[in-house]
């Protein structure tokens, strides 16, 4: 067994020493103000409030079991700036990836795969549809971002026209600044960027570049969403039925197809590779090693290891909670024989 306290080891000490002091303090109190024959609960309850204090700073220690030492090594720490530019524009609502499945579901899917590749990663999520927003700046709570990410939807409310104005590089200055960021703050680690997108197909914003200039990308990849033949973009539900945008021409739903010309252009500038998605989990070489020049991060002994922390903090909030309801008890009998006295 190990620990890994959450603070320094005189400052636990030091805590512990006071906590100590004021349960003495507070056992004394009780022990002048209580009757003979109350000592006995009275006891009891200072000690469990006692030993649930006991628990959280033992939970304050984390305690624990390492990894097997002579069982495999671990894994190598992959220190790596991981950026997720993902399309959020009505092109991600088209239900035509694998089994009749949204895009965005497949964008969700692979992104959560690309998270579990990279468990020690720091992650950012940059959405874009005509402009770009920081959904997740860079973190490594991984755990934080499988939530978001399974929440993640096209943008719900657009103008009518947001086919058009979809833009699949509006990412750029976006992703540029928080990559220059990133490299300044952690200069020993590599740039991963995915990109997730349809190719912004039917755009009438200006073809630029997404290129980031003198900003070095150790890999990733672009992924395209969608099928040449495409589908209808869904625009909501009326009295329990889907109904899909309709074309400007009046000819019937408004379709999207994938723009892979424009995906090949934004590989060819970020200098990656292009993979097409169709369903199923993502192809062998996607998702690359990228090991950090820094050597073994200190934090990577913590990955497998059997926590017990939760076993005090379960125990002591279940000791707390029972000392609450005694406390607001023992209030309303007292409150109630104050009233029987007035009358």
């Amino acid at each position: 067994m190990s620990s890994y306290p959450v603070l320094p080891a005189i400052w636990i000490v030091a805590l512990t020493a006071l906590l100590v002091l004021i349960r003495v303090v507070a056992l004394y109190r009780l022990l002048l103000r209580s009757g003979t024959g109350r000592i006995g609960p009275v006891l009891w309850r200072w000690g469990a409030t006692t030993l649930a204090v006991i628990l959280l700073v033992i939970a304050a220690c984390r305690p624990g079991f390492d990894r097997d030492p002579g069982g495999p090594s671990a894994d190598p720490v992959l220190d790596a700036n991981v950026f997720f530019v993902v399309d959020r524009s009505v092109n991600a609502r088209v239900e035509d990836f694998g089994d009749g499945k949204s895009r965005m579901s497949g964008m969700r899917a692979d992104i959560g795969a690309l998270i579990d590749r990279y468990p020690q990663a720091r992650f950012a999520l940059i959405s874009f549809a005509a402009q770009a927003t920081l959904d997740w700046p860079l973190s490594d709570d991984a755990a934080g971002l499988h939530s978001v990410v399974k929440g993640l939807s096209p943008y719900i409310a657009v103008p009518p026209d947001a086919f058009y104005q979809a833009n699949a590089v509006a990412a750029r200055d976006v992703l540029r600044a928080k990559v220059e960021q990133a490299a300044k703050t952690y200069p020993e680690s590599q740039t991963l960027v995915f990109y997730l997108g349809t190719g912004a197909p039917g755009s009438r914003a200006a073809a630029t570049s997404i290129e980031l200039g003198r900003n070095k990308i150790a890999g990733g990849a672009v992924l395209g969403y969608g099928t040449a033949a495409g589908g209808p973009i869904p625009q909501g539900w009326v009295d329990g039925r889907k109904v899909y945008q309709p074309d400007p021409d009046g000819s019937g739903p408004l379709t999207s197809a994938i723009d892979e010309t424009r995906l090949h252009d934004i590989a060819a500038q970020l200098d990656l590779r292009y993979v097409h998605r169709d369903g199923g989990p993502l192809p062998n070489g996607v998702a690359l090693a990228v090991v950090g020049t820094g050597g073994t991060d200190p934090s990577a002994q913590l990955f497998g290891r059997m926590e017990l922390y939760w076993v005090c903090t379960l125990i002591a909030a279940a000791l707390l909670l029972a000392e609450g309801v005694l406390t607001v008890r023992e209030y309303r009998r007292n409150r109630m024989s104050t009233r029987d006295v007035a009358r």
